[in-house]
């Protein structure tokens, strides 16, 4: 038996066994703590860390590939939580020990069994390898919740937060040394992050939400913490940005988002375009919920620092902007999406191409005639004239006001990802 398969068949026996060894581990965590140590709403946090621990190191057999930190981000909202109300952090790091050695017990079990020696030194690997990530994040999480709490810090940023999205000034307010120490003094550059969760919220509970506010706090490792808060079941991010611009940000945002959708929540995002405190704070915020708001209803990430403006100007047309469009050009786009966009996609593909016709034959891999004859079957359709600026423009804008119908109506597909 090859190792691939010996690892892929323990994944698929600890997945089948999932809810006995949660309940293994329960009891062999229990036993250990400090009298008083478990507090009665923690049991149910306790079952869920346990069975996503088992879930994340079947699906890196599954995949055979290694672990990283964000396999067990799920477990810093609840490290955070008893770190601010004064556990012990080697209450967590104890049961993290068990989980290592009740699992590997039954993978050894699974082993033997079977006598797939290999097998077992594989999923011994990737396990160690999940406790000593989990580890690490449990000490990370620890300390970084005992800062926040000290001396009011977690209400101290929630107030900031609050502050700077009214546009007053932090200084007034006793608030200015912290603004200073987040990096967000008058004249810094912003932008607002705004989420929402569209599936996943009625399964996952506020747990898995709160994980996504630290998921978004710190996609691309900011130096320090950024203010994230989690209110009304919007998750609201304000980031200062750095002289690199928004690009990488926007593009660790996309990774975030896609490592949240393959796991227990999908969600719609919108990130704003760069503003400049003190005042930029209230505009992101408005911004970024504008963007959260036209992301199709199945989830996804809108991010205007990616946006041409003419492409955001098309999205917030209302259904009275689709009717200045002409007639025809709008009976053109809407019969021929129904036939499979083959015109709209030579249309596109003509202006990518600067209006070269050649270029553009080159690009769609068809005969220079053979396009010419679909821009006329456009121009015949649409009596636009496709050597005329003006007349290419119109017919620009009017697809993009055309996909962004169809995208608000589209129900939200199940793959609807970052935009």
């Amino acid at each position: 038996m090859s190792v691939d398969a010996g690892t892929s068949r323990i994944a698929r026996a600890l997945r089948a066994e999932r809810d006995e060894l949660v309940a293994l581990l329960l009891r062999r965590d229990g036993h250990g703590r400090r009298p008083g140590a478990l507090a009665p709403d923690d049991e149910a946090v306790l079952v869920e860390e346990a069975g996503m621990l088992v879930d994340a190191l079947a699906d890196a057999l599954d995949h055979d590939r290694p672990l990283d930190v964000h396999d067990v981000d799920f477990l810093r909202p609840a490290i955070e939580r008893r770190a601010a109300r004064g556990d012990w952090i080697e209450d967590t790091t104890r049961g993290l020990r068990i989980v290592h050695r009740t699992i590997y017990e039954r993978v050894a079990t699974i082993a033997a069994e079977t006598g797939d020696s290999a097998g077992v030194v594989a999923v011994g690997a990737r396990l160690l390898e999940l406790i000593d990530i989990a580890s690490a994040l449990a000490g990370e999480a620890w300390i970084e919740a005992r800062e926040l709490s000290r001396d009011g810090g977690t209400r101290r940023r929630a107030a900031l937060l609050d502050l700077l999205v009214a546009g007053d000034d932090p200084g007034a307010h006793g608030l200015g040394d912290l603004a200073a120490e987040l990096g967000l003094g008058e004249g810094t550059p912003v932008l607002a992050i705004s989420a929402r969760a569209v599936r996943g919220r009625d399964v996952a509970g506020d747990a898995t939400m709160t994980a996504a506010v630290g998921a978004l706090a710190r996609a691309g490792g900011p130096p320090v913490l950024p203010l994230a808060r989690l209110a009304d079941d919007e998750v609201v991010v304000l980031r200062p940005v750095g002289a690199d611009g928004p690009d990488r940000l926007v593009g660790a945002l996309e990774r975030t988002w896609r490592r949240l959708a393959d796991g227990p929540v999908r969600l719609a995002v919108g990130i704003s375009a760069v503003h400049v405190l003190p005042g930029g704070a209230r505009e992101a915020l408005a911004d970024a919920r504008r963007a959260r708001e036209r992301v199709p209803t199945g989830g996804g990430l809108l991010a205007l620092p990616s946006l041409a403006p003419l492409d955001w100007m098309t999205l917030r047309a209302g259904a009275t902007t689709w009717t200045l469009v002409p007639e025809r050009v709008r009976t053109f786009l809407e019969e021929d999406a129904r036939d499979g966009g083959q015109l709209t996609h030579t249309f596109r593909s003509y202006l990518a191409s600067d209006l070269n016709v050649k270029l553009a034959a080159r690009r769609l891999h068809l005969h220079a005639n053979t396009t010419r004859y679909r821009l006329g079957r456009i121009a015949e359709r649409t009596g636009l004239d496709l050597r005329r600026l003006d007349d290419v423009i119109a017919l620009h804008v009017a697809t993009l006001l055309h996909d962004g119908r169809t995208a608000a109506g589209s129900g939200g597909e199940p793959d609807a990802g970052p935009r």
